[in-house]
């Protein structure tokens, strides 16, 4: 399991394992079949944010519904959901990613994995976000 992965194979790992823990499949169910068939790409800070995101779901679910002006928490595509919840964690969690990539690296996920107008959507909440954490910085 230990692999060299860059940061997007880390968070798209991740994206996929918790997309999937939707449909109430374990993480570790969700591994184990991804990486027999898929090959899933996946390391300690794959499971890091796993683990992460779903351990803080609740706190992270509430961030992004205070940022979502345009859209409650229950119309967000589960896929959008995902990619924000990565996003906010690695925001709020993970000192050595900085905001902007994490916001980055979520826009290029919604490209790859959602609609083309979601990463809009995604880029806008993100930033609001961004703007609370700036502030308390200063």
């Amino acid at each position: 399991m230990e692999e060299n992965l860059t940061r997007r194979e880390v968070r798209e790992g991740a994206f996929i394992i918790l997309y999937q823990t939707i449909f109430g499949i374990s993480p570790e169910e969700i591994c184990e079949a991804n990486e027999e068939a898929f090959g899933l790409a996946r390391n300690e800070e794959t499971d890091e944010i796993v683990n992460g995101v779903l351990a803080h779901n609740e706190e992270l679910e509430q961030i992004i519904a205070k940022y979502s002006t345009t859209r409650s928490v229950s119309r967000i595509a589960k896929v959008n959901m995902v990619i924000m919840k990565i996003a906010v964690y690695e925001m709020k969690y993970c000192e050595r990613v900085p905001n902007a990539a994490a916001i980055n690296e979520a826009v290029e996920l919604s490209k790859k994995y959602a609609y083309k107008a979601d990463s809009g959507f995604i880029n806008g909440v993100l930033n609001a976000y961004l703007g609370e954490l700036d502030g308390a910085k200063e």
